[in-house]
């Protein structure tokens, strides 16, 4: 699933399923959408800051636009540094959304990557 990074859009972070289908899922694509990769996929094209845990206490920041996602992974586009970040979904442990397509004007002076 790959993200438009000029799309315009709104976050959507609420759950568009009625609670017995959250409580009770019937198929693959209930599970799904009340899922935390369900939650990422709406929001493709969003600027996020992830933090990753490797091993039992090393956390690891990585911030950009939610380009795409898959089964077990997250790309990251990081526009001050042409990049693309391929991260393992399952390291992921917090996902802060901003509701913007850039990085915002009060974070840009703030370093949000611990690593390169």
């Amino acid at each position: 699933m790959n993200g438009d990074i000029n799309q315009t859009s709104n976050l959507d972070m609420s759950s568009s399923e009625p609670i017995s289908e959250i409580e009770n899922p019937q198929n693959n694509e209930e599970v799904y959408q009340g899922s935390l990769r369900g939650v990422i996929s709406r929001n493709l094209g969003v600027y996020v800051i992830v933090e990753f845990l490797i091993g039992t206490n090393n956390i690891v920041i990585k911030d950009g636009i939610l380009y795409a996602s898959g089964i077990n992974y997250i790309t990251l586009y990081q526009e001050d540094l042409n990049r693309y970040v391929l991260c393992d979904l399952y390291a992921i442990k917090f996902i802060n959304f901003y509701d913007a397509r850039t990085k915002p004007k009060n974070l840009r002076n703030v370093p949000t990557r611990m690593q390169p």
